[in-house]
């Protein structure tokens, strides 16, 4: 790094308004958190990693607030700094002022025998990818930013097996590391060695890697009756082995305060998928939008009725997007039940392409890619662009983007844990997308046939965002089910609940394999079971080598969810071969629904 950039970084007086700044929050935003005061400490022990923007920016805004309005640079310094002290090692950051831990993370044979290791790793492993080099150097250039225990990890194992071995605070030292060296300031890392001062241009932060994450809940379950529990396991073993063509199942049966949870196979080559395995539910991530949408609708920012050219007036994007694509006229709840004649984005062109892996993504983008001109609204017609508008509708009225809106309006309240793509990189315990590989390499693992490797969860983030782009497990959507369609459920009004359930009220559709109706971003169906016959609400999700349904049936209270990493249920090759269908998680599900109904 050059002498300038670091007498920027320990600017005195940014660095006493930051401190000051950080203390004033955490007593005014954060007195009832308990890890509040420690993590403020942690932030000003460690203000001298940070670039003097997003210190600004602290300062300015607020801590958690920050996180929204930086960008490239100086958002991946608070990023780093913030993963260091929130996973653990803000007691090591606190103190960082010790010499001995000072001493120890710059030790200089671990350091020269981490260079070693890199160099080694990137010439055997990293030889094709053309990142490769530079990563390796940005690694090697920020070695005094880790742990040794990080470092000594990826000398032993490698760098990508380093995630898999390390934990805490050394897994959160690599992370931190990885995320400033792959968003893009890596060029800065890399020219500090050449006595360069060049500033990279601006990136946003967005992790190829992140760190292996639980994701099951906190909340505390009672079991359904043994007897029961072994229907539900066997309709799974029974159905699921009869594919010749699969890799892994995870299935959760949930009622309130009961849950049942399943997983076997294989979430990977080397690890099997288990109830806590994180998996890409696909366009069941839909739900999510919908359910926001209804919150804010609720909360009185703009109605059902209302078009986009009066809830986006003032909206910069809105302003500059093509009016003879984008229908300016269209209503929110033309949106929300697919019916606003918006297209579909064009894929697998160049800018399709491009998209994929720009490191200056924004949701916009994806506006960008429908080229084709808006239709008269009043039919049914499936398109992705309907839920990225609802999206940009839901961050311009909420303030925040959409990945926040989620976690504070959603996911937190109900104690559910599920990430978005692209904002939210995918934990490196994320099961392996399974199918018949591009390129007819027969069927296997998605990305090692895929030119886009590791950084595919990022591009697929970027061409589907909250239309598909949900990564959690059967258990949390399951509750979530049931918390959007029961009447006991928390996350909507008994209004907004209401207004859910009465937008089934279009023709019948073939979607998902079966016909049903589809209404808010959701879908309703009727299920003839052995005695008795049940409404299913819920949505399906598949493709890029996923499957996914949940569904909630009011006549059992009942909600279930079933992932596979794979986008066949084949029993043959041949219907391995064929198009993507969900009538094998269908078969299962009315089987877990019909054992709980003849209970």
């Amino acid at each position: 790094m050059s002498q300038s950039s670091k007498s920027e970084r320990s600017d005195s007086d940014s660095d006493q308004r930051f401190s000051d700044s950080v203390r004033n929050y955490v007593r005014d935003s954060w007195g009832t958190w308990a890890k509040g005061d420690v993590i403020g400490q942690c932030l000003i022990a460690n203000a001298e990693t940070m670039t003097k923007e997003s210190k600004e920016g602290v300062i300015e805004h607020g801590i958690e607030e920050a996180f929204d309005k930086l960008t490239g640079e100086h958002l991946s310094s608070l990023s780093a700094a913030w993963g260091l002290c929130e996973s653990g090692t803000a007691a090591d950051a606190v103190s960082s002022n010790n010499e001995s831990i000072k001493s120890e993370r710059s030790d200089s044979d671990s350091d020269q025998r981490f260079s070693d290791s890199v160099r080694n790793y990137v010439r055997d492993s990293w030889g094709t990818w053309a990142k490769g080099d530079v990563i390796g150097q940005c690694l090697i250039a920020n070695a005094e930013t880790m742990t040794k225990e990080s470092k000594e990890g990826v000398i032993e194992h490698g760098i990508e097996e380093a995630f898999d071995k390390l934990t805490g605070e050394h897994l959160s030292s690599l992370s931190a590391a990885w995320g400033l060296c792959e968003s893009g300031t890596a060029a800065d890392a890399v020219s500090s060695n050449n006595g360069s001062s060049k500033e990279p241009e601006p990136k946003a932060f967005i992790p190829t890697h992140a760190p292996v994450m639980d994701f099951e809940s906190t909340t505390v379950n009672k079991p359904f009756p043994p007897d029961l529990e072994t229907q539900f396991r066997d309709a799974i073993d029974r159905t699921f082995g009869e594919y010749t063509e699969k890799a892994g199942i995870s299935a959760a049966v949930y009622k309130d305060g009961y849950l049942w949870r399943y997983a076997k196979g294989d979430a990977s080559s080397s690890e099997p998928m288990t109830v806590g395995t994180p998996n890409l539910i696909r366009s069941s991530s839909k739900s999510f939008t919908a359910g926001l949408a209804l919150k804010q609708i609720d909360d009185g920012l703009y109605s059902l009725s209302d078009t986009l050219a009066t809830v986006l007036s003032s909206n910069d994007v809105y302003k500059a997007l093509n009016k003879s694509v984008i229908n300016p006229a269209v209503t929110i709840e033309e949106l929300l039940t697919m019916t606003s004649g918006i297209q579909q984005i064009e894929e697998y062109n160049d800018d399709y392409s491009a998209l994929q892996v720009s490191l200056n993504w924004e949701p916009v983008d994806l506006l960008q890619l429908v080229t084709l001109d808006y239709k008269t609204p009043g039919s049914y017609n499936y398109s992705n662009t309907n839920t990225t508008l609802l999206g940009i509708i839901a961050e311009h009225a909420g303030g925040q983007n959409l990945n926040k809106l989620y976690k504070t309006e959603l996911f937190n309240p109900l104690d559910i844990v599920a990430l978005l793509l692209p904002q939210d990189g995918a934990p490196a315990n994320t099961a392996r997308p399974h199918g018949e590989g591009w390129g007819g390499t027969g069927f296997g693992d998605l990305l090692e046939s895929s030119y886009l490797q590791e950084e595919w969860y990022l591009a697929t983030g970027r061409t589907t965002w909250n239309a598909a782009g949900i990564i959690t497990t059967p258990e949390n959507m399951a509750k979530w089910a049931y918390e959007l369609f029961s009447d006991d459920g928390s996350v909507l009004s008994l209004k907004a609940r209401a207004t859910l359930l009465e937008s089934f009220t279009g023709p019948l559709i073939q979607f998902g394999a079966v016909d049903q109706q589809y209404g808010y971003h959701s879908t309703k169906r009727e299920i003839a079971l052995s005695n008795m016959t049940i409404s299913a609400y819920g949505h399906p999700g598949s493709g890029g080598g996923y499957t996914s349904d949940f569904y909630y049936s009011p006549e059992l209270d009942l909600s279930l969810s079933i992932v596979v990493n794979s986008h066949t249920n084949a029993r043959t090759r041949e219907e391995a071969l064929s198009a993507v269908t969900h009538s094998g998680l269908n078969e299962i599900a009315w089987q877990l629904f019909d054992a709980y109904a003849r209970q």
